[in-house]
């Protein structure tokens, strides 16, 4: 891991340095409360720069809120059970359902919605984003109990939960809202896996290494609209439109590594077609843009899932808070980043055949086809650099970027962006160690390697 001190080995040009900077002070701040930060429990540590700089391994399995674990066992049983709401999936799939139950192979050769669906929840998965999501909504809840006001989720507004305890769980609307996000998220590497063409998915086949790319469109299609039923079932509008935002980021964002900036030949056969960028302006201005651009659709494709799903569990915490709300969603923006940035060093880093496995997803599939990333910006210092070298093989890029100290660079962006996330974090008063665990789940982004 890259210290945030740590002396650069190579120079980044002043350009793009200023960039990077300009890009993270750009992100709001998030409003603080006025209130002392301490734990409630006088043994607990308080809020300092010793508990923001805790080892990025500090937080074990066995620290987690007691909370958690049955919460995230409850939620891999709810996704299944919401795929597979047979009243409202049509008749004629049903009676193929029940005859692959009954051992008819020819059925079972035609796939239906929900075994597709569930082909990527079935298998597992670090559940990252929804635990997230939770401990987001624990600390939350004991915030707004620090400060002696009321919990929105025991309140009589029309989505109200039945009394919980706040300090030992969260209310069924904030769980709800962990499983909207980790639907809308497998939906997404759905799709992804069909974008980037890919045949397997955490070891095994993917959805269109099964069945081929309609089907699997279709698949991931499936498990947003029963993500947006869900959703649906919360009653409260704000929470509905703010989650909502996270689709249309996705495809924004989608949009952006499109562009001509970050996949200078539209995906197809990009190094043999790479022309000369117009230049008007300084050619290091236009690598400033093309940085921008590529932290906005990290902002839009990753972190605003984290954002908003933070933001929803604070919001049905107290809904008339919008510092809180902030707080929340400004940490969710931070680590949704630093993952993101982490990923796309991993890109250049990892050994592809030894790696792939290990992640459970394809590696360097940017770098493949063309698109271009942070490690890639920071390794050149003008536009016209960054042209040539888009014109060798993958594997001449990869070299020439993991010479440059790029990676390295890209990682001391994720450790600013994650410390800042751990700040965030333990400015919340709670008791049972959530928000601890939330410090220690943005710091540990940094051990990935793959």
């Amino acid at each position: 891991m890259v210290s945030a001190g740590a002396a650069l080995g190579r120079r980044v040009s002043t350009s793009s340095r200023a960039a990077a900077a300009a890009a993270a002070a750009a992100t709001p701040r998030p409003q603080r409360h006025q209130q002392t930060r301490r734990c409630h429990s006088s043994s607990a540590p308080s809020t300092s720069k010793a508990t923001v700089h805790l080892s990025a391994s500090s937080t074990t399995v066995s620290e987690w809120p007691s909370f958690l674990k049955p919460r995230l066992a409850e939620l891999r049983t709810n996704i299944i059970d919401q795929l597979a709401g047979r009243d409202r999936i049509p008749a004629f799939m049903r009676m193929r359902q029940a005859a692959i139950d009954a051992g008819d192979g020819a059925a079972a050769a035609a796939p239906t919605m929900e075994q597709m669906a569930r082909l990527y929840f079935e298998r597992g998965g670090k559940l990252f984003r929804p635990r997230i999501a939770m401990l987001m909504a624990s600390a939350c809840n004991q915030e707004v109990l620090a400060r002696g006001s009321r919990l929105s989720a025991s309140s009589s507004a029309p989505h109200a939960d039945p009394a919980f305890d706040a300090y030992d769980d969260i209310s069924g609307q904030q769980a709800a809202i962990a499983l909207i996000a980790e639907m809308i998220h497998v939906a997404s590497l759905v799709h992804d896996d069909v974008i980037d063409e890919a045949a397997t998915r955490r070891g095994a086949p993917s959805v269109n290494g099964y069945w081929g790319n309609k089907m699997a469109v279709l698949a991931g299609d499936f498990i947003l609209a029963r993500a947006t039923q869900a959703l649906c079932q919360i009653g409260d509008p704000r929470v509905i439109s703010t989650m909502a935002k996270i689709i249309e980021d996705l495809v924004v964002g989608e949009f952006l590594q499109m562009s001509p900036e970050l996949s200078p030949a539209g995906g197809e056969d990009q190094r043999s077609e790479i022309r000369d960028q117009r230049s008007t302006s300084s050619s290091s201005s236009s690598l400033d843009d093309r940085l921008s651009l590529y932290l906005q659709k990290s902002e839009r494709k990753t972190a605003s899932l984290f954002e908003n799903a933070c933001r929803s569990v604070a919001m049905l915490a107290s809904a008339s808070d919008g510092g809180l709300h902030g707080t929340a969603a400004a940490y969710g923006r931070h680590v949704g980043l630093a993952f993101q940035l982490v990923d796309d060093a991993i890109d250049y880093e990892a050994e592809e055949e030894d790696d792939s496995a290990a992640a459970g997803k394809p590696i360097a599939v940017d770098l493949e086809q063309g698109l271009i990333t942070g490690p890639l910006l920071l390794a050149v210092s003008s536009e016209a650099e960054l042209v040539r070298l888009l014109r060798a093989s993958p594997a001449q890029i990869r070299e020439t970027v993991r010479r440059s100290g790029a990676c390295e660079r890209t990682r001391e962006l994720a450790t600013t962006r994650a410390r800042r996330a751990a700040e965030i974090a333990t400015s919340l008063r709670c008791r049972n160690g959530a928000s601890e665990a939330l410090a220690g789940l943005a710091l540990k982004q940094l051990e990935r390697r793959v």
